[in-house]
């Protein structure tokens, strides 16, 4: 064997392997820079010794268990870019996980991309993993191969404490005796090359924890607040840009930010040693003074410190976040005494008004003194009557409305007046006596009172009585309101009749357009939607059944729950299309002869799945003397698989029964669950469209909520009715009666009530 190595003059050479041995070969595997290289100089050492003109090196996927092509030589121009292969019964594949070389005099096809006419497998192992395949026999192998027409050809001196790595496929037929020789040599080769490229994957993960770590470091510096980490003798491991600020220096530092430091250094580390001995819980918040090297200012910090699981030396490391609260801690202060002086400004103003009020009291009109946002600062005991009510006494409704709606009124002046730039204002108001519930006329007059800059502090109201001045011009009002109320009445009604002429005629047009809208919906909705969602159920069936091959079991559950999901939504689309015939007296009754016990049967073959999926006992008791019925077969069918469905949905154990009994003129057909039943309150609810009585996002039924709706309906189109008994927390038990002879025309739907 020979291997191709450069020279002292940059020329190849080729030295036989006899000259440099499989170590030297080895060595040179070890020292390439990467798995691609490495194998392509063993496949090109392998080619001058053998003589072949091409070679390939296919790697062992230890996840998808594929031969995956890695490296290639000798191919030219046209080198195969992609391979994989899967079969275990590939000649190539048995090579590989039997360890021994395959020979075949035969042409091998490999998806197209790789095609020998002659060629020889050599094995390549890999040190031993968890979960890697056994070994094969050399008997079961050869018995593998027997379809191939390839030879399996037993190694001397085979590694069974090694595990499947790959395989080596030469252009050519080698003869037995360098066979062995070069089988040998790969199957050295083989943890040579597993262990450089475990090596570079090594590299990789170590160049991202360092891309990481910086990240995190980057992350901590930008913190505002000074973060550090202290070991057991409180001296600082870690620490980030803020901390290094106020406890590290430099060489340039002044003497001044020394002292400073050296200062919040035996600051922190007494604060640590107290916290310490203290036992003072982990975690809570406490204050610390540090200076500011800078400017030389003192800081207030919160510290919280919490142990880390990282050791440092004999005991755990200490993370402390001192939080900056000086500014809060500042503002405080400035608050609270913010708040005293308010409170002697409010002393001084309540002596203020005492002031005022003894002069109020002596005026008989009703006087008032507001602030700028309309807001009564003080008034005299007339006032009072009409915006307080009488004292001493519990205020009825009547008194506390007519309270404020003269409370609202003198608001609403004052605000007005509050935003102009009016010193005086006068105006007429009608307010109400709170106890005997008079109206009384006033004339308000305000004036502002406004300070040395000449803003406005208050506003002093006083309110004069126009009450026999009002009732004079109330008489002439009335009768000149009457004539003209008299011609307005007459023209409203002419102009009234004419507006709901026209109203009706538009309403009339709009409802043509919505009938021939909702018909074309319908057209649509059948055909857009019900088309695509049966091809999705259709093509689902046909791959679950094998058409395009095997599938896998993924795969399978996979296509089965969207098989399933489509006929959840088919079945959803309808229920509404259906609901929507119905409303729109599109849904024919189709009558003939029925047969009740078959129909039954037909109906418990359908729903038979359901109710055994969930563990549930079924029952069917069908009366003998019922005879035939002329009804609707369809919606009859429809109806019980409606209830019979619901009763399943919501029955988690027990039984779900159908019972059919007949008197002279009606067929009864009950539903009976051993579910969750109906609250008493919530039973009217149900025949609701889009009605769930868990109206939640978490509930834990599906469903439109159009089951009952679209089964009540149905019922009363058949001439029927159906009623409900239910026990919340025991079952529920629906009744549907049928006549014996429904008539020969749809019921129209418009009289059925919703």
């Amino acid at each position: 064997m020979t291997m191709a190595t450069p020279s002292a003059s940059g020329e190849r050479v080729e030295v036989s392997l006899n000259e440099r041995g499989p170590l030297a070969l080895l060595s040179a595997l070890a020292e390439a820079p990467d798995l691609a290289a490495a194998a392509t100089f063993l496949l090109t050492d392998i080619l001058a010794t053998t003589g072949a003109r091409r070679a390939c090196l296919l790697r062992f996927d230890t996840v998808e268990e594929h031969l995956l092509l890695t490296a290639h030589a000798g191919f030219g121009d046209f080198p195969p870019t992609e391979l994989a292969i899967g079969e275990r019964s590939h000649a190539w594949m048995v090579s590989t996980l039997a360890l021994s070389p395959v020979v075949s005099q035969g042409p091998v096809r490999s998806g197209g991309r790789i095609q020998f006419e002659h060629w020889t497998a050599l094995p390549m192992p890999r040190p031993h993993y968890r979960g890697a395949p056994a070994i094969w026999p050399d008997s079961y192998a050869v018995q593998v191969l027997s379809p191939t027409g390839a030879r399996l050809v037993p190694l001397e001196n085979r590694r069974f404490s090694s595990a499947p790595g790959g395989v080596v496929i030469v252009d050519a037929v080698v003869e037995q005796g360098m066979l062995q020789e070069i089988a040998a040599v790969v199957m050295y080769a083989g943890p040579v090359l597993f262990r450089v490229a475990a090596h570079l994957e090594a590299e990789r993960g170590l160049d991202h924890a360092s891309q990481e770590r910086s990240r995190y470091r980057r992350m901590v510096d930008s913190l505002p607040d000074p973060v550090v980490i202290t070991d057991a003798s409180n001296d600082i491991v870690v620490q980030n840009k803020r901390a290094e600020h106020l406890l590290s220096v430099n060489d340039d530092d002044s003497a001044g930010r020394r002292r400073a430091v050296e200062l919040n250094n035996l600051l922190l580390s007494s604060f640590l040693s107290r916290s310490l001995i203290a036992g003072t819980p982990t975690g809570g918040a406490r204050e610390l003074n540090l200076v500011d090297p800078a400017e030389g200012h003192d800081l207030l910090f919160e510290v919280l410190t919490h142990p880390m699981g990282e050791r440092v030396g004999p005991e755990d490391a200490v993370l402390s976040v001192l939080r900056d609260v000086t500014d809060l801690r500042r503002a405080a202060r400035e608050l609270e005494h913010q708040v005293q002086r308010v409170r002697q400004a409010e002393v001084e103003a309540t002596d203020e008004r005492d002031r005022l009020n003894l002069i109020l009291e002596n005026v008989a009109d009703p006087i008032l003194v507001t602030d700028g946002v309309a807001n009564i600062i003080l008034m005299n005991d007339a006032a009072e009557r009409l915006f307080h009510g009488p004292q001493g006494t519990s205020q009825s409704y009547r008194v506390s409305q007519a309270v404020r709606q003269n409370d609202t009124k003198f608001t609403s002046f004052v605000s007005d007046f509050a935003l102009t730039k009016e010193r005086t204002r006068r105006e007429r108001m009608s307010l109400t006596h709170p106890t005997s519930r008079i109206e009384l006329p006033v004339e308000v007059v305000s004036g502002k009172i406004r300070n040395d800059r000449g803003e406005p502090i208050a506003i002093v109201s006083v309110l004069h009585d126009l009450t026999q001045h009002v009732e004079n011009e109330r008489l002439y009002e009335a009768l000149k309101q009457l004539n003209g109320e008299l011609e307005g009445r007459i023209a409203e009604a002419t102009a009234d009749l004419a507006h709901q002429n026209q109203q009706l005629m538009w309403q009339s047009e709009e409802l043509v357009k919505v009938n021939k809208l909702k018909s074309d919906f319908l057209a649509s909705m059948s055909h857009e939607l019900r088309t695509p969602l049966n091809a999705v159920i259709g093509y689902s069936a046909l791959l679950m059944d094998g058409i395009k091959g095997e599938l896998t079991e993924g795969q399978l559950d996979y296509i089965s729950r969207s098989r399933t999901a489509a006929q959840h939504l088919l079945s959803l689309i309808n229920d509404i299309l259906d609901l929507a015939k119905i409303e729109a007296g599109k849904m024919p009754v189709l009558i003939e002869r029925v047969r009740i016990p078959e129909l039954i049967q037909e109906v418990s073959q359908q729903v038979e799945q359901m109710v055994t999926a969930k563990n549930l006992e079924f029952s069917v008791d069908v009366s003998p003397t019922c005879p035939t019925v002329d009804t609707d077969k369809t919606k009859v069918k429809q109806i019980l698989l409606n209830l019979l469905s619901n009763a399943a949905k919501f029955t988690n154990r027990g039984s779900v029964r159908v019972a059919v009994s007949c008197t002279p003129d009606s067929i009864l057909l009950d539903v009976s669950d051993t579910g969750v039943g109906i609250k008493p309150e919530e039973i009217h609810l149900i025949w609701e469209d889009f009605r769930q009585l868990d109206q939640s996002r978490t509930r834990s039924y599906g469903g439109t909520g159009l089951g009952l709706s679209i089964t009540r309906r149905l019922t009363q189109q058949l001439g029927g009715e159906i009623a409900v008994h239910s026990v919340f927390g025991e079952g529920t038990t629906f009744s549907v009666r049928l006549p014996r002879a429904t008539p020969s025309f749809a019921v129209s739907t418009d009289a059925l009530p919703t």
